[in-house]
């Protein structure tokens, strides 16, 4: 079994983030990190390689981003990785960037494709279902449970009316939830090794893809302040008149 796993670069959860000067842009401090689902589908290839024996390989698309989300990954112990990377994947259209993706996953073939269920920047979940939809293989998003067997996966997946569970024929995508497994935190000579693994690199020309129509962000706006919490206290019947008072007075509820 082949496996892929498709890997995205993420400003860390614990970044600061500001809407830059004239509002159409961020400015995020330079910490780039694995998107965090991205670690579990990572960890699940893992899985696959060791318990199924598996080839299992990383790939990304960006314009001159993504190295670092490989290197995590030949970190904790991907074998290979390949990085899409050409100019017009700057803020590119999800198409495009699913487009690439597909075009180089059909050229090397692979069994199997693994993507996170999405990325902690946007928070689409768009990349994984567009990249299955252009290849024309099955997709199931958010498992929580894989198992392979032959020529066909097992997975698992939770939904608001219980569990799911789907016998799936390979070729085929799946993306991974919280829950999945627990992402190994590599081993200091595993990152040492990734520093100095040769990453293959591809165009869009390469691929043969053309991109499509790219978007435009009109603008960013920060998320109003709330409001100070006021803590009344006293006797229940004091607290209740307060309440009434504050409801009808300040906040016009009433």
């Amino acid at each position: 079994m082949k496996v892929a796993v498709l890997t995205k670069e993420v400003p860390d959860l614990e970044a600061q983030v500001r809407v830059a000067a004239g509002g159409a842009s961020l400015d995020i401090e330079k910490q780039r990190v694995l998107n965090f689902f991205d670690e579990i589908a990572v960890e699940a290839a893992l899985q696959l390689k060791e318990s199924a024996e598996a080839e299992a390989y990383a790939v990304t698309a960006g314009a001159g981003t993504g190295i670092d989300a490989l290197r995590r990954a030949l970190a904790m112990g991907i074998p290979g990785a390949f990085h899409v990377d050409d100019p017009e994947l700057a803020d590119a259209n999800p198409l495009t960037v699913a487009r690439a993706l597909a075009a180089f996953l059909e050229k090397e073939g692979f069994d199997l494709i693994i993507a996170g269920k999405q990325a902690t920047d946007d928070e689409a979940g768009l990349i994984g279902p567009m990249v299955a939809e252009i290849l024309g293989i099955p997709c199931v998003v958010g498992i929580t449970g894989l198992e392979a067997s032959g020529s066909s996966v097992t997975v698992t997946r939770l939904t608001d009316a219980g569990t799911e569970k789907y016998e799936v024929p390979l070729p085929a995508l799946v993306t991974a939830e919280k829950g999945l497994f627990e992402p190994r935190v590599p081993a200091v000579t595993g990152v040492m090794k990734a520093m100095r693994a040769k990453i293959d690199k591809y165009s869009l020309a390469d691929l043969g893809v053309e991109a499509a129509p790219p978007f435009k962000v009109l603008g960013y706006q920060p998320p109003a302040k709330r409001a100070a919490v006021k803590m009344i206290t006293g006797e229940p019947a004091e607290v209740a008149a307060e309440l009434v008072q504050l409801l009808r007075d300040e906040a016009k509820a009433l």
